[in-house]
């Protein structure tokens, strides 16, 4: 009986570093993954130079955004469609714009790259649009 005391009243202390990566594993666990996913994408976003953050985005203004394509579409239009991107960097999201194209090579959902344009607000659903933007894939 003393034995099985001993057994119960030892327990091994652990350090400081062990106790902070348990409670890291913990809360990795606990997290839904579009945080961690968002987490993740505002770290690289913030690692790519001379950009701005879309979070802090303004109307009217010459920008340089770096992100991920979140969703992609055709928006059929009289004449010739519209191809729709849909940016993200885990604080915020703009819309890209091209126009007269249904495809562009290397444009596709998951694919991180930089665009450079001037943000335009479109009326009915408050959202910042950069039409035609030059961009860089990444």
């Amino acid at each position: 009986m003393t034995a099985f005391r001993r057994t119960l009243a030892y327990q091994p202390k652990l350090e400081w570093n062990q106790c902070v990566v348990l409670k890291k594993f913990f809360s990795k666990l606990t997290t839904p993954i579009d945080e961690l996913d968002a987490a993740k994408l505002r770290t690289f976003c913030c690692g790519v130079q001379n950009v701005t953050p879309i979070g802090d985005l303004r109307a009217r203004e010459e920008v340089a955004v770096v992100g991920e394509i979140s969703s992609l579409r055709i928006v059929p239009r009289a004449g010739s469609s519209w191809l729709e991107a849909t940016i993200s960097d885990g604080s915020g999201s703009v819309v890209a714009l091209w126009t007269g194209r249904r495809r562009i090579a290397g444009i596709a959902p998951g694919r991180r790259l930089v665009l450079k344009g001037r943000a335009a607000p479109t009326p009915s659903d408050r959202r910042l649009t950069i039409y035609n933007p030059a961009y860089e894939l990444l």
